[in-house]
């Protein structure tokens, strides 16, 4: 029996997109934009996020009331969507969130905690970032006795209750000068900045141990780049991006401790002339509209929705960021 002895037709390899001839070869980090481009649920976040650091900071020009100004008479008024409250009020078109126990405006009272809110989880997790990243540097890459002390220091932090922590120091120091800054704001950053660094720390130092024994790192060396130059300049840029996703998570976090250190009645002052910068935060207002639940369930409801629309908006980008960051990730 003859068989044919012509080959057989080449399979066809598939076609692999090449990169327009003379074009510059993409960064890691336009590579990470274009994969977080295509997370929608991040993007819509973003757009969230936005929306409330813009609602907090225009909070002068959008608030339609005073947040501070009691109207007499309009007390428990409720929202739009309520054809009455349980105290009898009906709503009002001028107050279109209904109002509290005292007759000020829900609304104006909210867009003024965003701004305190915000700052209050923001500037931590800046502050945070300096601390925790500094040091985690200094232990991995130094090593020995540097690294057992400072890894010492972060457990004898990380033992102590972190709310336990900020009570002790807001009751001590509320009524200091530090405690009166900023309506108490700036006592409660820094508390909360000392003890929540350790966990930042420990991500930083692992990151710096694996990444110090790479080659490019013996060959800065052998080049004669000092430390600080090879800390600059090699392991902060690698760790930048676990340093981006670390801080979309703990953002959301420091926001929900400020909520209640505000509902335990320990975090901002409250304003008395409604011209403060910061007037009241929504710990503050989780306080009061929990005190006058019976009366204006909504202003609870409404405040509750606030809140948890933000910190779902922020773990999202935390996830969106942690795909697009991660280089084992598909472009």
């Amino acid at each position: 029996m003859q068989t044919d002895a012509r080959p057989l037709p080449a399979q066809a390899a598939p076609a692999v997109p090449a990169e327009p001839e003379g074009a510059a070869p993409r960064s890691q980090w336009s590579l990470a934009w274009r994969r977080f481009r295509r997370n929608r649920a991040a993007l819509v976040s973003i757009a969230i996020i936005v929306m409330y650091a813009l609602g907090g900071l225009f909070a002068p020009w959008l608030a339609p009331h005073n947040p501070v100004k009691d109207h007499s008479g309009r007390d428990y008024i409720p929202p739009f969507w309520r054809a009455q409250s349980p105290a009898g009020m009906a709503p009002d078109s001028t107050f279109p969130l209904g109002t509290d126990s005292q007759g000020r405006d829900v609304l104006s009272r909210i867009l003024y905690g965003t701004r305190s809110s915000l700052v209050a989880g923001l500037m931590p997790a800046l502050i945070i970032l300096v601390i925790g990243s500094t040091l985690g540097f200094i232990a991995g890459w130094a090593g020995g006795m540097t690294d057992n002390l400072v890894m010492r220091t972060t457990d004898i932090f990380y033992a102590f209750p972190d709310v336990l922590f900020l009570i002790l120091i807001m009751v001590t120091l509320g009524s200091t000068p530090l405690g009166r800054m900023a309506n108490g704001l700036v006592l409660f950053l820094s508390a909360l900045a000392v003890v929540s660094w350790t966990g930042l720390a420990r991500l930083i130092r692992g990151s710096a141990l694996s990444l110090k024994s790479l080659e490019y790192i013996d060959a800065a060396r052998g080049l004669g780049a000092s430390n600080w130059r090879i800390i600059t300049r090699h392991l902060l840029p690698n760790s930048l991006s676990l340093m981006v996703v670390w801080a979309a998570f703990a953002v959301p976090r420091l926001i929900i401790a400020e909520a209640i250190l505000g509902y335990l009645g320990l975090g901002l002052r409250p304003s008395i002339t409604g011209k403060e910068f910061f007037v009241t935060s929504w710990g503050r207002l989780f306080l009061e509209a929990y005190s006058n639940v019976a009366s204006q369930p909504d202003f609870l409801l409404i405040l509750s929705l606030v809140v948890s629309v933000f910190v779902i908006s922020f773990t999202f980008l935390g996830d969106g960021l942690r795909d697009a960051l991660d280089p084992r990730a598909k472009t």
